[in-house]
């Protein structure tokens, strides 16, 4: 398989997400917990991802907004998904496309521009499916969010360990859930050697 086919491949397999109900449910009110597998230790995500004086803080404990773009029984229109997308699989589209703009930046020797602000609401977004709203991926939402503070803040010059970092915790969540996004977080990495 050439490079561009693979490349390809793996944006397909991540925009696809994984399979969704064509009725996603609602978010519980008590959030389950993921019995297979324990969450990372939880960083301070005030400390890691601390909303701008003009945004609500955004953690496992806010509430969803019913009836928006992406929330249940309103999925947003996929040409990649038949049933629509959940707001949290939208989000980790766009996602997948700003970390491919800060690789294109570190490969340039530059600082990665903020992330924080678009990333740190996946904490709060509707999931494709809601029970998946629960602690064990909150913890690795908040270690996540650090490693992508972490990435904002490193200089030029340690932005390449940093960027492997928040790929690191993007694998580590989807080895617990929705392992087929793997490929296309490996896709992301510098070539070797970076």
């Amino acid at each position: 398989m050439n490079g561009n086919h693979s490349a390809w491949l793996f944006f397909v397999l991540l925009a696809a997400g994984c399979p969704q109900s064509a009725t996603p449910t609602a978010t519980p009110a008590q959030p389950a917990t993921l019995a297979q597998a324990p969450a990372p230790a939880t960083v301070n995500a005030a400390q890691s991802a601390a909303p701008t004086d003009s945004e609500p803080p955004c953690t496992l404990q806010t509430a969803l907004t019913p009836g928006i773009p992406g929330s249940p029984g309103h999925l947003i229109p996929s040409p990649l998904n038949p049933n629509g997308s959940s707001e949290l699989a939208q989000l980790m589209r766009t996602m997948q496309a700003e970390l491919k703009l800060a690789r294109a930046a570190i490969e340039r020797g530059e600082k990665v521009g903020p992330l924080l602000p678009t990333f740190r609401k996946i904490r709060c977004s509707w999931p494709t499916t809601a029970t998946d709203r629960n602690a064990a991926f909150d913890g690795y939402a908040q270690s996540y969010l650090a490693a992508v503070k972490a990435l904002q803040e490193a200089p030029p010059a340690e932005a390449a360990k940093a960027y492997g970092r928040v790929l690191d915790g993007c694998r580590a969540c989807h080895e617990q859930s929705c392992g087929g996004a793997i490929p296309a977080i490996e896709a992301l990495r510098l070539p070797s050697g970076r």
